[in-house]
């Protein structure tokens, strides 16, 4: 094996010199960058690890992390080792790989890298085409980790898409589908059922699928896939009901069981469907022969964990920090907000710049009483004075200052508070990640 690099500050500044759709503005739809080959090739050089996993695999526009968080944690209740690879990270890129809830060690990071540079340094020779992107070569550490340490399940979310997303190698146990809307429609199409068909792409033949809360046109999309492919649907809102809340707990039934008494300690209703999702999962497992008993399911919900989502990290003034990055999101967040006790607000805001801005704007305006805009060191980061005409064309009494970082408007929204008011940061994966490393 190659030991080119010594250290594990090495091996990243190697794996960030990859092309990272994450960090650029317009990748045109359909363009021959996107397809599965360079991800096949890779992985049949060192030995189809893929192939040797058990794996759950999950698509979607919203909640899709916080469903592969729930059902990880679910599975760990039950005793098994459970691997969970999602996407974008927060603070660190280890949390992408997670093993019973402990991150990749960096000195696994590094030696995995080594065992593939051998073949990342032969295929770069061959450009775009050939090197595999940071994304596909990440995935690919991910799923040589899991079959290390010999995990029973790996929950696997979908990075962007789902027909030619790099996961989309996989052969798993159940498939599933969280509430798709607009996003990313440069590289997934402007219509609900043009993005449901390429996240339905993740669909294979005989699969079982789960199927979130849809809008129509969506379902339909992912109904025809199903039929066509002969694979089994099951679909929140259809053979998995939630039920009314008791005492601050809600149930749900599957066309197997009825579960009770079950909370969440994520902030919304959206979380409680979420969560539907996750049980309608391990209906599929158990029938797969990886029995799941109600009380696994309940501990499981309360004790998950996944920050960056409607999250309040202090009180005195209230900080909640929010990953929100689209209209969908954006609705989901401030409805969470109407749900809580009315406070002066102020917004800390970042957006990417091939995010639908005005929209995203047109929602948090009527909530927030001043704005703080900022950019993340994000390329796709739009500047703050784009922001900060998109809201005061919104909202002209509302006045928006202009902080040259996450940090700094925090600092300035510290200062601008008194105890018993709330700052909310959203826009972005980044933003959220950048605030609560400036918390720390």
């Amino acid at each position: 094996m190659s030991n080119v690099f010594a250290t594990y500050r090495e091996a990243l500044d190697y794996l960030f010199h990859f092309t990272d759709y994450e960090r650029m503005h317009r990748v045109k739809k359909a363009t021959s960058l996107f397809g599965l080959s360079r991800m096949n090739e890779l992985l049949e050089w060192c030995g189809n690890p893929h192939l040797k996993l058990r794996a759950v695999h999950i698509a979607g526009t919203k909640g899709k992390g916080s469903t592969a968080a729930m059902i990880a944690s679910i599975l760990r209740q039950t005793g098994r080792k459970v691997g969970l690879y999602t996407s974008p990270h927060l603070t660190d890129i280890r949390e992408r790989i997670d093993v019973n809830g402990m991150w990749i060690p960096e000195a696994d990071v590094t030696r995995i890298l080594n065992r593939l540079h051998p073949y990342l340094v032969v295929a770069e020779r061959g450009g775009d085409t050939y090197a595999p992107t940071f994304f596909e070569t990440f995935t690919v550490i991910s799923f040589l980790y899991f079959l290390e340490q010999q995990v029973d399940v790996a929950v696997v979310e979908v990075g962007l898409g789902g027909r030619l997303d790099a996961t989309n190698v996989l052969r798993p146990e159940v498939c599933a589908i969280t509430p798709i809307s607009r996003d990313h429609t440069e590289k997934l199409g402007d219509e609900i059922a043009e993005i449901a068909w390429e996240k339905a792409g993740i669909i294979k033949s005989g699969v079982p699928v789960v199927s979130g809360v849809q809008q129509p046109e969506a379902l339909e999309v992912i109904r025809a896939r199903c039929a066509e492919l002969g694979s089994p649907l099951h679909a929140v809102g259809a053979d998995i009901a939630m039920g009314p809340e008791r005492n601050g707990t809600f149930a749900v039934r599957t066309w197997r069981r009825a579960i009770g008494g079950l909370t969440v300690p994520l902030v919304g209703r959206h979380q409680q469907e979420n969560a539907a999702t996750a049980i309608g999962i391990a209906e599929v497992l158990a029938e797969r022969g990886l029995d799941v008993s109600d009380e696994c399911v309940r501990r499981g919900l309360a004790e998950v964990h996944w920050p960056g989502r409607i999250q309040t990290v202090a009180t005195e003034p209230e900080i909640i920090v929010d990953g929100a990055h689209n209209p969908a999101s954006i609705a989901v967040l401030v409805e969470a907000l109407a749900a809580m006790p009315k406070k002066r607000t102020i917004f800390i805001v970042g957006i990417a710049r091939d995010k639908e801005i005005r929209a995203m704007v047109e929602l948090l305006a009527p909530h927030g009483d001043r704005f703080i805009v900022t950019k993340t060191a994000n390329p796709r980061a739009a500047e703050p004075e784009e922001l900060r005409a998109a809201i005061e064309s919104v909202a002209p009494q509302k006045m928006a200052l202009v902080a040259e970082s996450p940090a700094a408007a925090l600092r300035i929204a510290r200062d601008r508070v008194g105890p018993a008011d709330r700052i909310v940061a959203t826009g972005s994966m980044y933003l959220a990640g950048d605030v609560l490393t400036a918390l720390r």
